[in-house]
């Protein structure tokens, strides 16, 4: 089939070809009877109507366009393959025109970007935080662990960060109850953020026997009735304060495996340094990889962009599904408009985009390759965490499964062979060094803690 190319864009393509009359006009055949079968025509059974008898029903005009219709995606499949074209999303027809001899169709065709002009990775220098621990941070550890313990103090004051408020809550919406949004001698932390916007605010300054009201939605606990405009009505009735044991050998004996306060902190100050730069160096890989991708010059073709737009709003759908909530509780919630929306989603879906395009460079730079025993590897780890291994194991051994799980280890090596030739430093631009002791360096963790608790 002879058709013509032109460059539409620095990642786009405008496909010119024809379809010939007497291959419309044979299409028409295939299209007439598609249609009788969609459509009821008096006399026949469905996609038994005879070519003329369709034609009448519906018009020349429409049995011809459903024709063109019919001939389009073989035809455009056709041309990609001679021009040796591969889209990244759908091609789109913009226009079709009778010519002499048929119709001259014109097709725009994305295709993925591929990066000339690779930001330069060796020896980046990527500021890093300390990973060194502080004492503050040791003794943060050691109050959150006598906080485990601690006991509650009723107290004659009002109500302060830190405090326990015991209270009893109604909520109405339309001054009628909702229900199961009622409440009685609830035990609520002051200030833990963990219950209803803004009650944390109103609890503040409050005393045993005060009673107020104040509106907001229903938390995300409350199912399909979280985000409702309520009005909740909160009565006092205890404060109490937290107590914490004194942190002498004697408790340390009673509550841990320890015997004394040297050999918890010990412990502790070990078990946090490994945490806390296992922490920094993946925040070294973030920043190393974010640095390069604020850097990435690329035009990202606008149908590219709209495709992964939509797949990010289709997940973040799904997951407003999952707990129950309806898109529009969401707005009013978050108080976003639709626009800042939108435009959220761009900016999402132009990282995203960016990222790949990097990481993909990156692996065609450096020779990277996935062999089969490293895919094998990757289905099993991914196996074992399911709660039936055959099938997992079959299911990502599917053609397209298993491509885009080599995709994700490609992608993956991308990233820490970026991280391997970047150099952590700290705020002055000294070198900074993150090594973490090998497994088994390090006695088994005692303690749990969070990540997030260290300054990172």
């Amino acid at each position: 089939m002879n058709a013509s190319i032109t460059e539409a864009g620095p990642f786009e393509r405008l496909l010119t070809f024809t379809l010939a009359a007497a291959d419309i006009e044979a299409a028409k055949t295939k299209a007439a009877q598609r249609l009788s079968r969609e459509i009821n025509i008096k006399g026949f059974r469905p996609g038994k109507a005879p070519r003329p008898i369709v034609e009448a029903t519906v018009g020349a005009a429409k049995l011809r366009s459903e024709a063109i219709e019919e001939l389009l995606p073989a035809k455009v499949g056709e041309v990609l393959v001679e021009s040796d074209l591969r889209p990244a999303v759908a091609p789109a027809v913009e226009d079709l025109r009778d010519v002499l001899d048929g119709v001259e169709v014109h097709v725009r065709v994305t295709l993925w970007p591929s990066l000339d002009d690779l930001p330069d990775y060796e020896g980046r220098k990527v500021e890093i935080p300390s990973p060194e621990l502080s004492d503050d941070e040791l003794l943060g550890q050691i109050t959150r662990l006598r906080e485990q313990y601690a006991s509650l103090e009723t107290v004659e004051r009002v109500a302060a960060l830190g405090d326990y408020a015991a209270i009893d809550i109604v909520a109405e919406h339309n001054g009628l109850p909702v229900e199961d949004a009622n409440a009685k001698d609830l035990l609520y932390e002051v200030g833990s953020g963990e219950f209803i916007q803004g009650i944390d605010e109103q609890l503040v300054g409050k005393a045993a026997g005060d009673t107020f009201v104040f509106g907001g939605p229903l938390p995300e606990g409350f199912g399909k009735k979280a985000g409702l405009p309520v009005s909740f009505t909160v009565a006092v009735t205890e404060v109490k304060k937290k107590v914490l044991a004194d942190l002498d050998d004697e408790w340390v004996a009673e509550n841990t495996e320890f015997e004394t306060v040297a050999e918890l902190t010990a412990r502790l100050a070990e078990q946090l340094r490994e945490i806390k730069r296992r922490s920094v160096s993946a925040a070294f890989q973030d920043r190393a990889f974010e640095t390069l991708v604020n850097e990435v010059q690329v035009e990202i073709p606008r149908a590219l962009l709209r495709a992964e737009m939509d797949e990010i709003l289709h997940r973040f759908g799904h997951r407003l599904g999952e707990r129950g909530v309806k898109i529009e509780d969401y707005f009013r919630v978050t108080g976003l408009t639709d626009e800042e929306f939108v435009g959220d989603l761009e900016r999402q879906a132009d990282r995203t985009l960016r990222g790949q395009f990097l990481l993909e460079a990156v692996v065609r730079r450096e020779g990277l390759r996935v062999d089969d025993e490293e895919v094998a590897a990757a289905v099993d780890q991914v196996a074992a965490r399911s709660d039936d291994v055959e099938h997992t194991r079959r299911m990502l051994r599917e053609p397209e499964r298993e491509l885009a799980l080599r995709s994700d280890i490609l992608r993956g090596k991308a990233l820490a062979a970026i991280t391997a030739k970047a150099e952590p430093v700290d705020a002055d631009g000294n070198p900074v060094d993150l090594t973490v002791p090998a497994a088994g360096e390090t006695s088994a963790p005692t303690f749990e803690i969070e990540e997030a608790e260290l300054d990172s």
